[in-house]
């Protein structure tokens, strides 16, 4: 009886093990772009940046001074959250990762990300849906590094119905 206790014991202890080993590290986004911000806040470059809502628009050439608050579509964008966990789908070629989800009731459809001949992130494209009783919300966000980003989000919400908004920024010299 001691001895199936003990293996029962140590059968126990290995689960976990094996659990850590199994689990894949996806790109860390929010790191990725706490990483940009910083940058940006320091290097402070002059955007070009139009705002669309449903069919009205405005065109500024501006200096950010909170790129926490800019680009927090972005950095909110965690692979790596428990709930994703064996739901999201990798796909990577030479230079490009592809995530796609396999559940469509998560708020991330799809990220791709492209990175250089030295393996640094250059682009980003990300899908999101979210849904509940009251809304729906699809978001496409873009960031290319030290060129663009764009938000494009279509809304539609019960009893106000829909609305489309459009961020492009474009990064100037």
């Amino acid at each position: 009886m001691a001895s199936a206790l003990a293996a029962l014991f140590f059968s126990c202890n290995e689960a976990p093990d094996s659990a850590a080993q199994n689990k894949e590290e996806r790109f860390d986004i929010p790191a990725y772009f706490k990483s940009e911000i910083s940058r940006l806040n320091q290097s402070l470059p002059t955007v070009k940046k139009t705002v669309v809502k449903d069919s009205l628009s405005e065109t500024k050439t501006i200096k950010i001074s909170n790129w926490t608050d800019e680009l927090a579509s972005f950095s909110t964008v965690d692979l790596n959250k428990p709930a994703y966990s064996g739901i999201l789908k990798k796909d990577s070629t030479a230079g490009k990762i592809t995530y796609t989800a396999t559940d469509p009731k998560i708020d991330v459809s799809k990220v791709e990300i492209t990175f250089t001949a030295d393996n640094k992130p250059k682009s980003f494209v990300i899908e999101r849906t979210i849904k509940n009783s009251l809304y729906q919300t699809k978001e496409v966000l873009k960031y290319q590094a030290d060129s663009a980003y764009s938000l494009d989000k279509n809304q539609s919400v019960l009893l106000l119905g829909d609305r489309r908004y459009q961020i492009e920024s474009t990064f100037l010299p």
